[in-house]
């Protein structure tokens, strides 16, 4: 049977800097499910994170991203 995965799409917004962002993506990438996790190259402040969604939903991704950084939205699935 073929694993599938799902994405969701978040901007960290406000005056966050690479050393946050850059713990905000360890903290994600720890939570079991979550497959990937990558930010964007000219814009670091977007966040994909491949997960596996029968095992973690996106809500709990995104309610995870802003108890580390308030300013967090989801911005696509």
């Amino acid at each position: 049977m073929e694993k599938r995965n799902a994405n969701v799409l978040m901007h960290l917004a406000g005056p966050i800097v690479g050393a946050e962002i850059r713990e905000v993506v360890r903290e994600l990438a720890a939570i079991a499910g979550v497959e990937r996790v990558r930010t964007g190259a000219k814009l670091p402040k977007l966040v994909l994170v491949d997960y596996d969604p029968a095992v973690v939903g996106a809500q709990s991704l995104v309610a995870h991203a802003r108890r580390r950084w308030t300013g967090a939205q989801l911005v696509g699935m």
